[in-house]
């Protein structure tokens, strides 16, 4: 087995992992909300979308090695979601390596895979309480 190749993008806030709220996903837009324990909400945007999906942390158990441990946004550089689609005789639009990129939005519980042609863009939120 390959183990995915990632680069950390958004470094952990203290150490803890943000839980995922909502995904929406408006054909223009997808939209991750997300709260830190520190009463932080942050969201997440893509705006170039090719896929994404929605699974459990722990279906994506080749992610969560040294490499993951201090970020919770990252770029798939190989083996991930992509790579897979690549080989696929079915799709021969989706090319590793040129201009479409892969993320992973890792949740406390929920984790979310990104296909997208552009880059990402976080705003961070005070929650008010």
């Amino acid at each position: 087995m390959k183990f995915p190749h990632i680069k950390g993008l958004e470094a952990r806030q203290e150490g803890n992992v943000p839980e995922l709220l909502m995904v929406n996903y408006d054909l223009w837009t997808l939209r991750l909300t997300l709260s830190f324990r520190s009463n932080e909400i942050v969201y997440v945007d893509f705006e170039a979308v090719e896929g994404f999906r929605v699974l459990d942390e722990g279906q994506l158990l080749e992610f969560w090695g040294d490499d993951s441990r201090d970020h919770w946004i990252f770029e798939v550089l190989g083996n991930g979601w992509l790579a897979a689609e690549s080989d696929r005789e079915t799709a021969p639009l989706i090319d590793e390596g040129h201009e479409l990129k892969e993320y992973l939005v890792a949740g406390i519980n929920d984790c979310v895979s990104i296909l997208d042609y552009g880059y990402p863009k976080v705003t961070y939120k005070t929650r008010n309480t």
